[in-house]
């Protein structure tokens, strides 16, 4: 039964973690309402019915531990696949139940640091996942999930020890994708792409493998190659047909290439499916490109309530807020105190970067300076953190310089944001 526990990478959880939104009042039930109904429609017919065989047995026995465990990481498992928040909740209160009924204290404590991370509750995701260790010091899932709370804390070095510890036991998909995530933070992208492609062959279940390709393929579009990414998209499609992530990639594919039109259908139909943030922020930054401005300014209304949807249950959501409202001009003393909120709770590289960020569109550049410096520390090859620099270091009087880091955030990848590689292109013209 432990092998059921495969979990995402902390790139995923921060994607569809990081990412996972909806609304309050009215806009709540409307936005929890689509949610929910766009759960049910990407679940499987067996897991649906899995799910449901479960609800009715611990409806008839309310204290049977195993089966209540069983029945959070399904619920768990449903949250990954459909990013209805609402499931959560589920997860952790059968998981909490089954805790207190005896069932399997590992599986309990593991799932519920996974659920912790996914609402970007580092901290108690680390505790957590410690007190798994000490039941089980030989099973991986535990060490997976110290290792990326650790990393989104900032705590590098004993987060990697956690992977490297996964990886010694043996090369499985949780092993590979967090060692592949490891190496694209230390700048070693071509590495990475070897061990993301490693773990497309041992995905065991037809999510997992589109999830794995959908990784390898945004590796390679954050490296520039288009082509290959396309492919990894396309092959995801493949083996989990109507997957959303890959639509959405497909969707930054088509934007890269010119094709708006084409870009926000496909948008559309993914935030129609599977409301998150990322893609309703990029569906409205499509139709800004495309010169759509009333339906962009109606799409960023959406991410909103989406949003709190989200932090209505029970996920922070201080640093992607913080990001798309210093992204859109919006509230920028209060994204500021939000992006140094969400950095003080976990000071990670990218919050390090949000915060830097932040700072500049407040106007301080010199401290956003030192925050962007230690954003690039551990030599990580991003194109908008390059950018972000270049920005920094122009505020800063120092244009030579800023040049450098804008023709270096085009070089690792010309396509990196619609809304800001044309000016780093302006910056150099």
């Amino acid at each position: 039964m432990r092998g059921k526990l495969l979990v995402a990478g902390v790139a995923g959880i921060v994607a569809v973690a990081a990412m996972f939104f909806g609304g309050v009042l009215s806009e709540l039930s409307t936005a929890g309402k689509a949610s929910s109904d766009s759960a049910r429609a990407r679940v499987t017919p067996a897991q649906a019915s899995r799910i449901a065989v479960l609800e009715r047995v611990v409806a008839r026995s309310p204290s049977d531990g195993p089966s209540l465990i069983e029945l959070g990481l399904d619920y768990q498992q449903r949250a990954r696949e459909t990013a209805d928040p609402t499931d959560y909740g589920r997860a952790e209160a059968a998981l909490r139940r089954g805790l207190r009924f005896g069932g399997d204290r590992y599986l309990a404590l593991t799932g519920l640091a996974a659920v912790a991370a996914s609402r970007h509750r580092f901290g108690v995701a680390v505790d957590l996942a410690r007190r798994a260790i000490r039941i089980d010091p030989d099973a991986e899932a535990a060490y997976g999930i110290l290792g990326d709370g650790l990393v989104e804390l900032g705590r590098y070095d004993e987060g990697f020890a956690a992977f490297d510890h996964m990886a010694a036991r043996g090369s499985d998909l949780p092993a590979l994708t967090r060692v592949s995530y490891a190496r694209e933070l230390l700048g070693r992208r071509r590495q990475a792409i070897v061990a993301m492609r490693m773990a497309v062959g041992m995905a065991s279940t037809p999510e997992n493998a589109a999830w794995t390709l959908v990784q390898l393929g945004n590796l390679e579009f954050d490296g520039n190659r288009l082509r290959a990414a396309e492919a990894a998209y396309r092959q995801a499609l493949a083996v989990f047909p109507g997957y959303s992530h890959a639509e959405a990639a497909l969707a930054r594919i088509d934007a890269a290439h010119g094709r708006l039109a084409a870009a926000v259908r496909r948008y559309r139909d993914v935030v129609a499916r599977m409301p998150l943030p990322q893609y309703a922020i990029a569906l409205g930054d499509t139709l800004r490109a495309a010169d759509r401005g009333a339906e962009a300014r109606e799409t960023y209304r959406l991410v909103g309530a989406i949003e709190r949807l989200f932090r209505a249950n029970g996920v922070r959501t201080e640093l992607e807020t913080a990001l798309f409202d210093l992204d859109h001009g919006r509230r920028l003393r209060d994204a500021l105190a939000r992006a140094r909120k969400a950095y003080v709770q976990a000071p990670s590289i990218h919050a390090e970067d949000v915060l830097a960020w932040a700072l500049l569109k407040n106007g301080r550049c010199q401290n956003a300076r030192a925050h962007s410096v230690r954003a690039l520390r551990l030599g990580t090859r991003d194109a908008l953190k390059l950018f972000h620099r270049g920005m920094i270091e122009r505020c800063l009087g120092r244009p030579g310089t800023a040049r450098s880091f804008f023709a270096g955030a085009l070089a690792v990848n010309e396509h990196f944001s619609l809304l800001y590689a044309p000016v780093a292109r302006e910056a150099l013209r």
